[in-house]
């Protein structure tokens, strides 16, 4: 997939985790949604900095550190975390919706800086 096919992707999903945003009963989907979301936007990110992106999870985070990439980096594997369900039984869903968002607002972020 090119860059502005992962960027069509992420706006799409994108615009399904505003639907569901404001229903707390929706937040494993919301966590999987955004988690894909993210996945499209660093694609995107990637291919527009560095002409490369890699299509699968494993080993993004590795990817994203060999480019200096920290901070991406970072917020994805604490996403992947909370993907995981490690939070779920900790905190309330809306505290949970309201992180992995902010993650995902970082992600567009840092896709879109030119």
């Amino acid at each position: 997939m090119n860059a502005e096919s992962h960027l069509k992707r992420g706006k799409e999903i994108r615009k399904s985790i505003d639907l569901l945003k404001s229903d707390k009963d929706h937040t494993s989907s919301i966590v999987e949604l955004t988690y894909g979301c993210s996945m499209h936007y660093i694609a995107y990110g990637c291919e527009t900095r560095f002409g490369a992106h890699k299509d699968i999870h494993t080993g993004l985070q590795r990817f994203l550190r060999e480019r200096d990439e920290e901070e991406i980096a970072i917020a994805f594997g604490r996403l992947e975390t909370i993907r995981h369900g490690r939070w779920y039984g900790g905190k309330g869903n809306g505290e949970t919706v309201d992180e992995v968002l902010k993650i995902l607002n970082q992600i567009v972020r840092w896709a879109n800086e030119d």
